[in-house]
């Protein structure tokens, strides 16, 4: 899967979307909270002509406020939401407020617009110390996104009932239009080090991100005039720097906004698009929630596969030490001639004693039990090798649907969610994260892989065990054909020849797919099974996409073949 880190917002970043929303939204009516994770907060607006929904996280390494699309009802029981939908109810947002460069931003409600001010909305994006304070008139804490101990911070405690304080005051120096070059390198010389950090320690408002940009747009990227000394810059350098200083000054002070986008994992809110002046002009607040959107929903990716991979490892781990512990068992139980043999001894002796023949029957007793043991120690043998050989299943699965990242991450999230609930479900493991109120399946039937074979018969390949079990009973017809690696987790693939004979490059074609879409993947060939879907039936009790079939032929399948089919010929639903 495609990883990234996003950019993140910084003060200039933040105040972009503020006025935005200044001009957009206000006034409007509370209707409605939900917390949908630990550290992010949704909220519904009601204005004049339309509804939106923003979006505020805490999150100390994607700190943001967004606008968004209307989300998915999910996190409505939290106290937070609770505590907002019961104090903001019919409440009128009359402002949104921003300090300078500041990183805190304040809603204001009153009852009306025009009316007192009653309500408070805080929002402190500052890194790792990012937090959300819903007050009352008198400033008094009503609830906060965390708590904070006086053991855990010198500068201030956040408790619930406490009167709300600022953050430390900034003590940097005020980024100004009127300032000159020579009193800007003035200030930021008074301790010899390199530009980044002279601009970062000296003026409020700048951060990484800001220099990185400073950089880009003095045509410097190269050189890296950041990391060096400022003593070691000419005077012709730093005046280009700060030339696009004052722009950025400019553009913050008023107003000055819109976004561009010059790589995948940067962007800007202030610097003017000259590069095409026919471009059109797009949303700034839609802008930054796609870019927001794409880097979250990789990192929800990445979560959930290494997710998904750490309860298979676990399990796996478990299913293999219970066949160990029944392996060592069954050797244990070979012994139960060897005890009959001993008791056969001892009636054969000629001087028999009653104490003997009381031994005897004991040593037949163990003999017996240890027989009978035997079978349901190889019945449980069973089952847990069947368990792992599941598992194997499952993770061929997970490897599977990292191959197709070119797919919608929307959709690709939601199976891999559905992955990780079938998991659970079939080994019983409990699920801490599923919501009260969230979905546990998706509907599938429109999800299967789909492509077109050279004679354009459909090919449907599984991504999951459900996409299996639907697309080898549920979706085919008596004419079509199964295929599926030999004695090996994979994905089921039908090749749809009920309507339409199938040639031998589509069958073939087709093996390479289900050669490809299994644990064998990385060998040269691998033999696929190919079945009538008349021959093909489900396993009675076993797991979902468990099948038993007759009359099966075997397609050499040749697993490069099928991925460089699949990587131009198989397009997905954005």
């Amino acid at each position: 899967m495609q990883k990234g880190i996003p950019q993140i917002m910084d003060v200039t970043s933040i105040k972009s979307i503020l006025h935005y929303l200044s001009n957009k939204i206000l006034p409007s009516k509370f209707e409605y909270a939900q917390q949908p994770e630990q550290n992010t907060i949704q909220i519904c607006l009601r204005g004049i002509n339309s509804i939106n929904w923003l979006e505020v996280s805490w999150q100390g390494d994607c700190a943001r406020i967004l606008k968004i699309e209307k989300p998915a009802k999910m996190g409505t029981n939290s106290t937070l939401a609770q505590q907002l939908n019961y104090g903001l109810k019919y409440m009128a947002l009359v402002s949104i407020k921003q300090e300078k460069f500041e990183r805190v931003i304040k809603l204001e409600f009153a009852k009306k617009p025009g009316d007192e001010i009653t309500k408070y909305l805080i929002f402190e994006l500052m890194g790792k110390h990012s937090n959300i304070f819903y007050l009352d008139k008198n400033l008094k804490i009503i609830a906060a996104g965390k708590q904070i101990k006086p053991t855990q911070s010198r500068f201030r405690t956040i408790a619930t009932g406490s009167i709300y304080t600022e953050p430390p005051q900034n003590i940097k120096k005020e980024p100004s239009e009127i300032e000159s070059f020579t009193d800007w390198k003035k200030t930021i010389s008074i301790i010899p080090q390199s530009l980044n950090k002279c601009l970062i320690s000296n003026y409020q408002g700048v951060s990484p991100i800001l220099i990185d940009q400073l950089e880009h747009f003095s045509n410097f990227p190269k050189e890296k005039l950041m990391s060096k000394s400022i003593e070691t810059i000419e005077d012709t350098d730093l005046k280009k720097i700060f030339n696009i200083w004052k722009l950025w000054i400019n553009r913050f002070k008023n107003n000055i906004f819109n976004f561009t986008s010059y790589a995948n994992n940067f962007y800007c809110v202030w610097y003017p698009d000259e590069s095409n002046p026919r471009k059109k002009k797009t949303d700034l607040a839609d802008e930054i929630f796609r870019y927001y959107d794409h880097f979250l929903k990789l990192k929800k990716i990445e979560a959930l596969i290494n997710k998904i991979d750490g309860i298979i490892f676990k399990q796996k781990n478990i299913e293999k030490k219970n066949f160990n512990q029944q392996n060592k068992l069954l050797t244990n139980s070979e012994n139960h001639e060897t005890y009959k043999l001993k008791a056969d001894n001892i009636f054969l002796e000629s001087d028999l004693k009653k104490s003997n023949i009381v031994e005897a029957q004991k040593l037949y007793k163990k003999s017996k039990k240890l027989k009978r043991a035997r079978a349901l120690i190889e019945g449980r043998i069973n089952i847990y090798k069947n368990r792992i050989e599941r598992l194997e299943e499952f993770s061929t699965m997970l490897e599977n649907l990292c191959f197709l990242n070119i797919e919608s991450k929307k959709i690709t999230i939601d199976l891999l969610d559905e992955l990780k609930n079938e998991v659970c479900k079939e080994f019983d493991i409990k699920r801490k994260n599923l919501k009260p109120n969230q979905k546990r399946t998706i509907d599938l039937t429109s999800s299967p892989i789909e492509i077109y074979s050279p004679q354009k018969l459909i090919i449907q390949i599984g991504r999951n065990m459900r996409q299996n079990d639907l697309i080898s009973f549920k979706l085919s017809k008596r004419g079509d054909l199964w295929f599926h690696a030999q004695e090996c987790p994979g994905s089921h693939v039908i090749l749809k020849s009920s309507s339409k004979s199938a040639d031998d490059i589509d069958i073939q074609l087709a093996a390479d797919i289900a050669s490809f879409f299994s644990k064998a993947k990385g060998n040269i060939k691998v033999p696929v099974n190919c079945v009538k879907i008349k021959d093909l039936q489900k396993i009675n009790n076993g797991g979902i996409g468990c099948v038993s079939f007759k009359n099966k032929e075997i397609i050499w399948g040749n697993p490069t073949r099928g991925k460089e089919y699949m990587k131009k010929n198989c397009h997905f639903k954005k």
